[in-house]
């Protein structure tokens, strides 16, 4: 297991791994930064290689939970992005050339999408 650290915005994202993970990072940026660095996932992916987007979800149509909601709000104001939901994330990891595999929970209202580069 080899874990690589980076400027994610600042290149290509490291070719010869089987996963990407993005833990707590997408919520920080807007919706153009999101859907750059899961493209960028995809290219540097090989065909089968898995990404992992670790986050606070809202439901599909975004009415919460209530604390991803509040939590979201809070993120409005500190930084460019905000909790996105399941759909939009399982969206955009789609365009990016991804098929979900697994929406799997994980504790503080988080969870983890698990998507195949085709």
């Amino acid at each position: 297991m080899q874990v690589i650290s980076g400027d994610m915005l600042g290149g290509p994202l490291p070719g010869g791994h089987d996963v990407h993970l993005f833990s707590n990072v997408l919520h920080d940026w807007d919706e153009t930064v999101v859907r750059q660095l899961l493209q960028a996932s995809a290219r540097a992916l090989p065909a089968g290689g898995l990404i992992v987007v670790h986050e606070a979800f809202l439901n599909g149509d975004k009415t919460g939970p209530l604390h991803i909601a509040g939590y979201s709000v809070l993120l409005l104001h500190a930084c460019q992005g905000r909790c996105y939901s399941v759909t939009e994330m399982e969206s955009w990891l789609a365009e990016a050339g991804f098929e979900t595999v697994d929406h799997v929970p994980s504790a503080v209202g988080r969870s983890g999408l698990v998507a195949r580069k085709k």
